[in-house]
């Protein structure tokens, strides 16, 4: 079974504030977000069980992890050619967030200690990947105010190239976030995200 939950943020704002004459104003951005759970089945007595049929399903799943997040980030000019220069009248910055997790469907029949484990390991695990979530998101919002300023350009593909080379900075800003939050919390162990013994 698999269970979605989609989230769509249609947040619109207007990028004026400080705007030099030689940059865009008033543009209007519209990010897109999306974030998927999808959820895979599992069985087992126990904790250490579940952890090794999880290790065991490898690529099929979630790659052989307890769980997995994907990200994808993009973007879009509406740009018009103009005599003295390219009019750019609106950004729309694409998100997709995929998040994979399992779900132990008898649960209900292990002990009460082993349902706790379970339960503090799934909590830290959506813990280390919302901080994920949180970098993508705040990444959203920089390259939506960098791409609303751009400097003005008398010829739309050089606008394009403009904003290509600014999403190129987010993006690598961003993996090095999530390198920085992997390192720091030795991916997510110290939160909590941690194999049984003998996985």
């Amino acid at each position: 079974m698999i269970s979605k939950v989609f989230m769509v943020a249609a947040l619109l704002y207007t990028a004026t504030a400080g705007a030099e004459r030689s940059r865009y104003t008033g543009i209007k951005v519209e990010p897109d977000i999306k974030v998927d759970f999808q959820f895979y089945r599992v069985f087992g007595p126990d904790v250490v069980s579940v952890s090794r049929q999880i290790a065991k399903q490898g690529q099929t799943q979630a790659r052989g992890h307890i769980g997995m997040a994907s990200y994808q980030l993009s973007w879009q000019l509406q740009t018009r050619p103009e005599a003295d220069r390219c009019a750019l009248e609106q950004v729309r910055i694409t998100t997709r967030i995929k998040v994979m997790v399992p779900n132990w469907m008898d649960k209900a029949r292990a002990s009460a200690a082993e349902r706790q484990k379970w339960d503090t390991l799934v909590t830290a695990m959506f813990d280390y990947e919302s901080r994920h979530k949180q970098i993508l998101l705040e990444s959203v919002s920089q390259l939506g105010i960098q791409l609303a300023q751009l400097p003005v350009e008398r010829d739309c593909a050089a606008l394009q190239y403009q904003a290509w080379q600014q999403g190129q900075g987010v993006l690598a800003s961003t993996r090095e976030r999530f390198t920085q939050l992997q390192q720091q919390t030795d991916h997510g162990r110290t939160l909590g995200v941690i194999w049984p013994k003998g996985i």
